[in-house]
């Protein structure tokens, strides 16, 4: 799938700078076109009651996606990420600027919480080898 995938992530950058439409070469790499509704990034904390279900009209893997999509320029492609069975590719139409008042601290506050996410990745990524250095092996149960 990871092989396909990445053919197809292809295919679509080269439709891009040729001028092809993309929806076009998304039917041609046998994909299927997902819009989805417009999302900030930047988003307030919600309290974990709420955090529980996502809403009707926004995807599961809007997380995923926002990953995705948060350092694209508009137009471009992303890589392809594995979801579930399936997965996705994120093309970014647009990007409209912030206009809260309080955008800056916003800004600040998730520039944050995504170098406290890259931080945990590192250590996690750290402890898994140093783990495999010192032969300790992790069974289910």
């Amino acid at each position: 799938m990871s092989t396909k995938a990445a053919n197809a992530v292809q295919q679509l950058r080269e439709a891009k700078q040729s001028g092809q439409p993309l929806e076009a070469a998304i039917q041609n790499t046998g994909g299927k076109v997902e819009k989805i509704a417009p999302f900030s990034i930047i988003e307030e904390e919600k309290p974990e009651s709420q955090n529980k279900e996502p809403k009707k009209n926004e995807p599961a893997d809007l997380p995923a996606i926002k990953q995705a999509v948060a350092f694209l320029n508009p137009g471009e492609v992303s890589d392809f990420f594995p979801a579930g069975e399936n997965g996705f590719v994120a093309v970014l139409e647009k990007r409209e600027p912030l206009a809260a008042a309080n955008a800056s601290e916003k800004k600040t506050e998730y520039e944050k919480r995504l170098l406290d996410n890259k931080r945990r990745i590192v250590l996690m990524e750290w402890l898994r080898d140093r783990g495999q250095a010192a032969g300790l092996q992790f069974t289910k149960g």
